[in-house]
């Protein structure tokens, strides 16, 4: 396990590196809470596969030098979807190529850099975001190699429009990118929560022994399932609040979230059964 470099400095959370199966590595970030996300990285045959890149490239320093460390070269980055805390830090793989879902690619393209918005809604790391650079990935999932064996799991729409995942059968490992939080309070946001349940029906299928979430602790099927009750009794509850044209005030105290309650970030059951109502109401789909 590796500590190291500036990702440890009073700014940046306190990040671990584990290695979950041979050749698979988790870089763990902080406790998972807005703008802290997850990353991983697949060593194979002295080629590094890099999935998802944190928010900043300082944040990738640690990562970087793990790979170093074993005699490896970045030779691709996948980001399995297009939030910043998941692409900012692609400025650090310049020489590596980047690559994510088409969908993906053309809503960053669309978006470019909201500096204030992220200052906002990421207030700890405020002023970071002058610095940044958005570095865009290729619209080139089809043309991918995975390492050790992978496969590829595409879900659109799911956490947002669009969702990749790795799966690793011989190892049993699932890189689930941010459909699955584990101890973190997922966020809808972007999300279409019927296609983000269907995402995780089709994970959990898999029975995987190891799931990396996009936020939180390393975990199993048992988490996994967790959240995907939280996300189905918010569909219900939406459900629920349009016909009986309950307020929203109503509707969330009537809400029970289950143990995902006990998770941080527990103030994001608000915008997510939001959500919820607005995709029964018929405010949002697929497109």
């Amino acid at each position: 396990m590796y500590e190291g470099g500036l990702v440890q400095m009073s700014m940046w959370p306190q990040q671990r590196i584990m290695e979950v199966a041979d050749g698979i590595l988790v870089v763990l970030n902080g406790g998972g809470q807005m703008g802290v996300s997850n990353a991983a990285f697949v060593i194979d045959d002295h080629k590094a596969f890099v999935v998802d890149t944190m928010t900043f490239p300082e944040m990738a320093e640690g990562m970087i030098y793990e790979i170093a460390r074993r005699g490896a070269d970045v030779d691709t980055v996948l980001n399995t979807h297009h939030h910043i805390d998941h692409t900012g830090g692609n400025m650090a793989f310049a020489d590596a190529r980047i690559v994510g879902h088409p969908a993906s690619v053309k809503f960053l393209q669309q978006l470019g850099l909201p500096v204030k918005m992220y200052d906002r809604l990421m207030p700890h790391f405020r002023g970071r975001f002058d610095h940044l650079e958005l570095v865009i990935p290729e619209p080139a999932i089809d043309q991918l190699m995975l390492p050790q064996g992978g496969e590829l799991y595409v879900f659109t729409p799911a956490h947002t429009l669009a969702d990749l995942a790795v799966w690793f059968p011989e190892s049993r490992v699932l890189l689930a990118g941010d459909i699955s939080f584990i101890g973190v309070t997922p966020l809808a946001v972007h999300s279409l929560l019927s296609g983000w349940i269907k995402a995780i029906d089709t994970l959990l299928a898999l029975n995987p022994e190891v799931i990396v979430p996009g936020h939180g602790a390393i975990g199993s099927c048992r988490e996994l399932r967790m959240q995907r009750d939280y996300l189905a009794a918010l569909y219900h509850m939406g459900q629920y609040a349009v016909e009986e044209n309950l307020s929203m005030e109503d509707a969330l105290a009537a809400f029970d979230a289950g143990p995902v309650a006990e998770w941080i970030e527990s103030d994001r059951t608000a915008l997510n059964l939001e959500r919820a109502i607005q995709e029964v109401r018929g405010e949002i789909n697929r497109q």
